[in-house]
């Protein structure tokens, strides 16, 4: 009997040393898997957007001063010219949403490419035409092929990314705008400035990086095309490394039926739609808001500020176009980490308080710097947006990026005709004041939402 229970206290003191290695390794295992926060081709996934976006900052430069310096149109028909492209971007947006569920992202975002090469193309037969019509042709081009790049890219993005840095994957994304972005300012800068000081009057070399972005967006679409896998999803990617601590069903694309009662299912129905719906009207509405303004910055400096020579409003314009973007990855790791509802509360009271000093500002500098500052909170508040719809829904994914980027070129369409409207009949500060009054608005918007949207969601992260 003594024998026995030696033996025994023996076996029990091997079991619990072997629960505790077993558990340490799982704990280890765990830990190891919260390192890994991308797939391996998540990196050459997004060099695409280098390629993409180098024309970015010269296509935002021209529309204003190509249409109202070049052109002589008014500021109400540049809001109608920014209002096209939107309207574009809103009828396909619904198709987009549908498809990226659907078909291969490789081949919309290749699409997407190409429509944004030949929105390039157009505009600069537009500008040597001095067609206003072609010019704004090129703009609904654009509008209605963007979607068909960003919405699956950004789903491939959110499929690629571990949930509990997500905002820090979109910050990547912001990052490589940024750095594309710059390259081709820099390209586009120099042969703007050369070109306007010794042949201003031959608009085929003033306007000619239009042609050099038009190539770079499709050559950006077939490296893309080549070295994606848009098979092998962060999930799979952790089950490969990881085989033993994951459940395959995990990895599957499929809906999980749930046992959940019908009754409860109905009230999770509801109570899912009424924060899904508050979140796409504070988006439609922060869109709003933030077309009400930008087409009008270079505008403002020009008439209000006496800033005339096109070179200098280019050069104050640049910063706020690049480095808030490039600043991008670090905005998202502070996402991360912070307070979804407390975040946007923040960016969006500091990003109105911004905006008052920028229509109190007298030196075109200051407007430049000032522009850097509401630029910066602008991208912060977007990378929490992004971390809250990549993680509504796995399989749904397409359709939700589809829905709040239709709802988004909604706002985005109707806030250039609000602002045109408003700086031609009241005041040319209007825009922005109406701008400050929005902005601070939609923060009860997104804390109701947010809030609501909570416990539905499929991808939880404790902060």
């Amino acid at each position: 009997m003594v024998k026995n229970s030696h033996l025994k206290s023996r076996s029990d003191k091997i079991s619990t040393s072997n629960e505790g290695k077993l558990d340490n390794d799982n704990f280890n295992e765990h830990e190891d898997q919260n390192n890994v926060k991308m797939t391996p081709d998540f990196i050459p996934m997004i060099r695409i957007i280098f390629w993409n976006s180098m024309g970015f900052f010269f296509f935002s430069f021209l529309i204003p001063y190509v249409t109202v310096q070049l052109l002589g149109v008014s500021k109400t028909e540049l809001g109608v010219a920014f209002s096209i492209q939107t309207i574009g971007g809103l009828l396909s947006a619904p198709i987009v949403g549908f498809l990226t569920d659907r078909i291969s992202r490789k081949v919309l975002i290749l699409i997407g490419s190409f429509g944004r090469a030949a929105c390039y193309i157009l505009m600069y037969i537009g500008i040597l035409v001095s067609s206003f019509v072609l010019f704004t042709a090129g703009m609904f081009v654009l509008g209605f092929f963007v979607g068909f790049f960003w919405t699956p890219l950004d789903t491939l993005i959110s499929e690629k990314s571990n949930k509990a840095n997500r905002s820090s994957a979109f910050g990547k994304r912001g990052g490589m705008i940024g750095k594309g972005n710059a390259i081709g300012s820099i390209i586009s800068f120099i042969i703007f400035w050369l070109a306007n000081t010794f042949v201003p009057e031959n608009l085929f070399l003033v306007y000619s990086p239009l042609i050099l972005f038009a190539a770079s967006n499709v050559f950006g679409g077939f490296i893309f095309h080549a070295k994606v896998d848009e098979n092998l999803t962060f999930d799979k990617h952790i089950f490969n490394l990881f085989p033993s601590s994951v459940e395959p069903s995990v990895v599957s694309k499929e809906p999980v039926i749930s046992d959940t009662p019908l009754k409860s299912r109905n009230n999770l129905a509801i109570g899912f739609f009424i924060g899904f719906s508050v979140l796409l009207l504070a988006f439609m509405t922060s869109n709003i808001n933030q077309m009400l303004a930008y087409p009008y910055f270079q505008v403002y400096l020009y008439d209000e500020l006496g800033v005339i020579d096109p070179t200098l409003i280019m050069i104050i314009y640049f910063p706020s176009q690049i480095i808030s973007l490039l600043l991008a990855p670090k905005l998202g790791k502070i996402a991360d980490r912070i307070n979804l509802v407390l975040g946007m509360a923040i960016v969006s009271s500091l990003g109105a308080f911004v905006t008052w000093l920028i229509i109190n500002s007298t030196s075109g500098w200051l407007f430049g710097l000032l522009l850097l500052f509401d630029s910066t909170f602008a991208w912060g508040g977007n990378l929490i947006l992004q971390n809250i719809l990549s993680r509504i829904s796995k399989i749904h994914r397409g359709k939700i990026f589809g829905a709040a980027q239709w709802l988004s070129l909604f706002g985005a369409a109707l806030g250039p005709i609000i602002g045109g409207f408003a700086y031609d009949n009241i005041a040319p500060f209007a825009p922005f004041l109406i701008s400050i009054f929005i902005e601070l608005s939609v923060i009860p918007l997104y804390a109701i939402a947010i809030k609501t949207l909570k416990p539905y969601m499929t991808e939880k992260v404790d902060l």
